[in-house]
Formats: structure tokens, sequence, C-alpha cells
């Protein structure tokens, strides 16, 4: 067992839209409180600049009463407001940090290019650009809740918030459906926001569940990949890999249907015929989700008993900027919903009690997972071969058996800390793989 417990809590984000039969009167009134919310967090922006505030609950008590007797809000909102100005803040000096971190590397190097582009990708303060949209708050229970509404035959679930007005709430019809309820009615209902988007508002609201939690018996590697959607390799502790530990997902027909989808688009762009196109705008989103979705169903449905690692490529984008000489590579990546894929695959883990985790995958592409060499090369784009113990692999499947051993509960190779970790038993014999089809020494895809 390398982990098990009895059950998990599972909290969720689930967006309903406001009712669109709410009075103009109640609209008016949300503009109000939103505008003035956002003032707020503002202001404690301000203080986090000049004082350089940490984001402490003594940093909050120090300015409360100020900040308070100035926006004009109360105690409650007050302080949900300096959450958000401290997560605001605290996100920035991170995202600072690494940027620094990848300035000092690009100059080390002497990469003009990257250098250059690092440059211009300074991450910079909030509120860098003013106020130009509603900045959402969480409301706690002390001044807001969403009930669940037995009377009112306009909408089935209602937010109720404190407004500007002392001891006066406001009463927000949402329209959730069926997909909504569903989730509304697995858990408790925690903390919400209200968010505008596009003139229209929404509802994020936590919902916290129990789910049972699985015992861990194995871990599931797994490298993503443009061609090859997924690519697992499930390993067990002591214990050989064996030709069903091995399993590929493609995205043909997600492809097929975005390439039908773009055919339509340029021959309605070439006809000329704008209100078509304007039905299909968000098509090629739905339909890339829809196929991401499903794919993370699969992987949560066949990791039973499993803990799942999940390759995360973190600054690929990023690194291949332009003017470095690969701009097929990065035409391709363009397209690469790596983050979306790892966020879904959490998602449905997380729904039937799996656990998943996103592991950098830095080196895990170039370093051999038997011996733990670096000193290897690319034969083709799915053949990988190791010039130090001389073992040719499929180069994804690799990948996978290198992410995923790094959570294994014994690693003994020389670079156990770093990279692979792969057993002690399996160290000392040959892994027993996917047996090829054909004659040649390589695993085929």
């Amino acid at each position: 067992m390398l982990q098990g417990g009895n059950r998990m809590l599972v909290v969720r984000t689930v967006t309903v839209p406001v009712h669109y039969g709410i009075t103009k009167r109640k609209l008016s009134i949300l503009d109000s409180l939103t505008a003035r919310t956002t003032y707020a967090v503002w202001t404690w922006s301000e203080l986090f600049k000049k004082h350089e505030l940490k984001g402490s609950y003594a940093d909050r008590r120090l300015f409360h009463a100020n900040v308070k007797e100035q926006v004009k809000l109360s105690g409650a909102m007050t302080q949900c407001c300096f959450d958000t100005a401290a997560w605001m803040w605290r996100s920035y000096r991170e995202a600072h940090k690494a940027w620094r971190r990848n300035v000092a590397i690009a100059r080390r190097e002497g990469d003009k290019w990257r250098l250059r582009k690092l440059l211009r990708r300074e991450p910079q303060e909030p509120f860098t650009n003013g106020m130009r949209g509603k900045v959402p708050i969480y409301f706690d229970s002390r001044f807001g809740a969403i009930e669940q509404s037995k009377h009112m035959r306009l909408c089935s679930y209602v937010a109720r918030v404190s407004t500007l007005r002392r001891g006066v709430k406001l009463t927000i019809p949402l329209n959730p459906a069926k997909y909504h309820l569903d989730l509304l009615e697995q858990g408790t209902l925690k903390s919400f926001q209200l968010v505008k988007r596009r003139g229209k508002y929404f509802v994020h609201v936590k919902v916290e569940s129990a789910v049972p939690d699985q015992p861990v018996c194995a871990v599931r590697g797994i490298d993503l990949g443009v061609k090859r959607s997924i690519a697992s390799v499930m390993l067990k502790p002591n214990q050989p890999l064996r030709s069903n530990d091995f399993s590929i997902q493609t995205d043909g027909l997600k492809r097929d249907q975005l390439n039908r989808l773009e055919k339509r688009v340029a021959e309605l762009q070439h006809a000329k015929k704008w209100e078509p196109l304007k039905r299909l705008r968000h098509k090629r989103l739905h339909i890339s989700e829809y196929y991401d979705r499903l794919t993370a169903k699969q992987v949560a449905t066949a990791s039973q008993n499993c803990l799942v690692v999940v390759g995360y490529p973190k600054g690929i984008k990023y690194e291949n900027f332009k003017g470095n000489d690969k701009a097929g590579l990065r035409k391709i990546l363009a397209r690469w919903t790596y983050g979306r894929e790892i966020r879904y695959i959490q998602e449905e883990c997380v729904k039937v009690g799996v656990p998943a985790e996103a592991a950098d995958e830095r080196w895990s592409s170039r370093t051999c997972h038997r011996c733990g060499s670096r000193h290897t090369e690319r034969l083709a784009q799915s053949i990988f071969h190791c010039w130090n113990c001389e073992l040719i692999y499929n180069a994804d499947y690799n990948a996978a058996i290198n992410i995923g051993s790094r959570f294994l509960p014994a690693a003994t190779t020389r670079q156990a800390t770093d990279d692979l970790a792969y057993t002690g038993d399996e160290q000392a014999r040959e892994i027993v793989a996917c047996k090829p089809r054909s004659p040649h020494p390589f695993m085929g895809g």
C-alpha cells in the first residue's frame, strides 16, 4: 500500500448564471456592491505596495479600521477584500521570483533571444493598468449564502448577499441547468463569488462533498503528447512491467472533428456568410473540451486503486518564443491544450476517489528509465536510445515510466532525488515490456 483512507473531501467550483429575469434594480445594486468591493481590494493592494505587506493577520489588523472607514464596507467584507488582495500579491511575487531566475539563467548562458523575450514579459503588479474590471471576492456565511428556493417558481436556487445598506440583503435568482443541479445536490454549499463577464453576472459556488478514498496499490505515470494524446504505464512496487500495463490513447476523433470544422469555417469565410460564422465561433472550444473531458473520464475509470501522476510540461510554450528557429514546433504547441487536459484528469479522478498529481516532467524524455543516464538520443520521434545501457525503447513509454516512478516508495538509482527513481528490484533485472509485433528491437506505438 502506498496510501489509503476512508473518505476524501472534494471541493468543486460550479459556475451558475444569474437568472435572466432579474430586475434592473437588483442589477444596479449588484453593480454598486461589486464596484465597492473592487475599490476595497484596490485600497488593500495600494497598502501592500506601499508598506510591503506579507498578508499576515498582523498586517490586516494594523490597517483594518482605516480601510473599513475609507471603503464604507462591513468588517467581514473588508477582511475578504484583504484576502483577495493578499492572494493577488502573493501570486505576483512568486511569478516575479521565477521571472528573475529565468532572466539570470538567460544572461548567464548568453541567450539574447530569450533574454529579449523575457524582458518584455516581466510580471506586472496588481492594478498596474488601473481598475478596468470587477475583481470578485468570496462571499462566506457571514454576509452571503446560496439557498435552495422552495416557494419561488422562477428558480430553484437563489443567492442572498448583504448590500451596502446595513441589515438589508439582496435575493439574486439563479438559473441552474440540470448539470448544475446535480453538482449542487451532491455536497455542501460553501462560499461563492459574484463574477461579471461580458455584461452578465455569474455565481461561482464552491461545493464540498465526500467520496470514498480508494487504497493505492500502484502508480500510473502519464505522458501527454500532441500526436499521441496520452501514453500511460502502470508501475507496481517490486513487480516487472507486463504488456497490459501499457496503454495509449489517441485523439483522432477530436482532430477529425476540428479539421472538418476548420474546413467549414474556411468555406463560410470565402462565401462571406457572416451569420453562420457567428454561430460557429465557440464550436471549436466546445469540441476540444468535450473530447478532453471524455479522455479524462477514461483515465479515471482505468485507474482504480492507482495514484495518477501526469507529466506537466511547465514553461514549454513560454520557452519556445518567436525567433528560436522552431516555427513548426511553436505552431504545434499553440494547439496543445495540456493545461486543460491535466485539470480535467484531476477533476475526474477526484470524482471517483482516485488521487491525482501533476509532476514536473523536466528531463523525463531525455533520461533512461533503466540506468538513469542522460547520454541518450531520439532515433525517431517515438524511438528512444540510451548510449549507456544500449536500451532502445518507446519514447512516450520511457517518459511515462520516469514520471510515475518518482512517486514509488523505494528509489535506489543514482539520480533518485532528481529524476526517474525506479525500484531496486527492477534495477537488477531486464524490464519485461510489450512484445514487439515486428522484428525490430523497439516498441511500436
